[in-house]
C-alpha cells in the first residue's frame, strides 16, 4: 500500500489504541481533545478520510466514529506499535510459579496457558512438548480379551501413546509378553521411517507384522507439531469482552460467540497454524480476516513455537477478539516462550 504520512500515522496510532481501550468507534473530537493532537478537528476528520480510503478503517454508519480494519490494525502492529516488555515484578512473579512445579511437564504447560490467559484476560491455547520425529524407546502389549489386545508405547521424549489391537487369532498374555520383548529388542530407538524399512526388508508373523505396523504408524503420527494434547485456559474471557456481551444486536452477539466457541472447542484455529506457523520463527501475528476460515474473521491470534529446533517443543499463543492488545500480547506470548525455552533445555540438556 502507499506509505501514509507522518501525521496519518499518528492520527491512525491514537485512533487503534484509543479503539482498543474503548471498544467505541472513535470521533474526531475525542481524538484531538484525549491525545493533545497539534490538529484541528477538520483537519483530523479529512485524514480520517483518507485513511478509510485506503481501507485501514471504516465508519459503522454515517453517525458514528471510526474502527480500525483487519488491515489496519495490520499497519499498526508492524509500524506504529510501541515495543512492550513484562513489568519485572511480574517476571518474578511468573519465575516463582515455576519454580513451585518443577520439573512436572505437565504442570508446566497448564500453568503456561493459565499465566497468559489471567496475564490478557483472554484464552489461552498450548500444546504439549514433544519431539519433532517419535523415537521408541519401549512398548509394551496387554491381554484385553481372547481377540483384543492394548499396545501401550514410551516414545523417547516421554509421550506415552495407546492403541487397542484386533487379532485375528486367540493370544494369552505370555505369547504376547514374548512378542514385546523380541520387537522391543529389534524396534528399540528407531522412527517410524526406521520400522517402515525393517517391514519392506524382514519376514514378521502376522502378529508381530500387525504390531510393527502399529508402531510405525504411531510414531509418524507422532512428529506432527500440534499433536493430540491440547490446552486452552480462559475461554470464558473471551465472552466477557464487549464484542460478544455488549456490541450490536443480540443476534449479531450470539453468532459471534457460536463462531468464536466453534473455533476453540473444535480446535479449527489449527489447520491455519499448520499452514502459516510451520516454517516460521518468533512471535506470529494472524489478524482476523488474514485466514480463509469464515469462524475465525472475528478472532486474532499471537501465538509462536517454543523448544528446540530438531528436537522437542510445541506452540503457544493467545486467541481474542481483533481489538486485542497487540504489544502487551506480543509481549507475554514472547517471555513465555522464553520460559519454557529454558525448562526444556534444563530438562532434556541442551544448549
Amino acid at each position: 500500500m502507499t506509505p501514509l504520512s507522518d501525521r496519518k500515522q499518528r492520527i491512525l496510532r491514537v485512533l487503534v489504541e484509543e479503539y482498543i481501550h474503548t471498544a467505541t468507534p472513535v470521533a474526531s473530537e475525542a481524538l484531538v481533545r484525549k491525545y493533545a493532537l497539534p490538529f484541528s478537528s477538520a483537519t483530523v476528520r479529512n485524514e480520517l478520510v483518507g485513511l478509510e480510503e485506503a481501507g485501514l478503517i471504516y465508519q459503522p454508519h454515517t453517525s458514528a466514529g471510526r474502527v480500525p480494519t483487519d488491515l489496519g490494525y495490520r499497519y499498526f502492529v508492524e509500524h506504529l506499535m510501541e515495543e512492550s516488555t513484562l513489568a519485572l515484578d511480574e517476571q518474578r512473579l511468573i519465575r516463582h510459579q515455576f519454580y513451585q512445579v518443577q520439573d512436572q511437564l505437565d504442570q508446566w504447560v497448564r500453568l503456561t496457558a493459565s499465566v497468559m490467559a489471567r496475564l490478557l484476560h483472554s484464552a489461552a491455547v498450548m500444546t504439549a512438548p514433544r519431539s519433532n520425529e517419535g523415537r521408541l524407546k519401549h512398548f509394551e502389549l496387554l491381554s484385553v480379551t481372547d481377540l483384543t489386545a492394548h499396545i501401550v508405547l514410551v516414545l523417547s521424549d516421554g509421550t506415552v501413546k495407546q492403541q487397542r489391537l484386533l487379532l485375528e487369532t486367540p493370544i494369552q498374555q505370555e505369547e504376547l509378553s514374548a512378542i514385546s520383548d523380541r520387537l522391543n529388542r529389534l524396534l528399540r530407538d528407531k522412527n517410524a521411517l526406521e520400522v517402515a524399512g525393517l517391514l519392506t526388508r524382514l519376514e514378521f508373523p502376522p502378529v508381530e507384522r500387525l504390531v510393527t505396523t502399529t508402531i510405525a504408524r504411531i510414531l509418524e503420527q507422532h512428529g506432527d507439531l500440534f499433536g493430540d494434547v491440547f490446552y486452552r485456559e480462559g475461554v470464558l474471557n473471551i465472552l466477557e469482552q464487549p464484542e460478544y456481551s455488549r456490541m450490536g444486536p443480540e443476534e449479531a452477539r450470539n453468532e459471534r460467540v457460536r463462531k468464536v466457541m466453534e473455533v476453540l472447542e473444535q480446535n479449527r484455529f489449527l489447520p491455519v497454524l499448520a499452514s502459516q506457523l510451520n516454517m516460521t520463527r518468533g512471535v506470529q501475528v494472524i489478524i482476523g480476516g488474514e485466514n480463509q476460515w469464515d469462524e475465525m474473521k472475528d478472532v486474532s491470534l499471537v501465538v509462536a513455537r517454543y523448544g528446540q529446533e530438531g528436537k522437542v517443543g510445541g506452540l503457544l499463543g493467545i486467541i481474542g477478539p481483533t481489538r486485542m492488545q497487540y504489544g502487551r500480547a506480543i509481549a507475554v506470548v514472547r517471555y513465555m516462550t522464553q520460559v519454557m525455552n529454558e525448562l526444556l533445555a534444563e530438562m532434556y540438556g541442551y544448549e
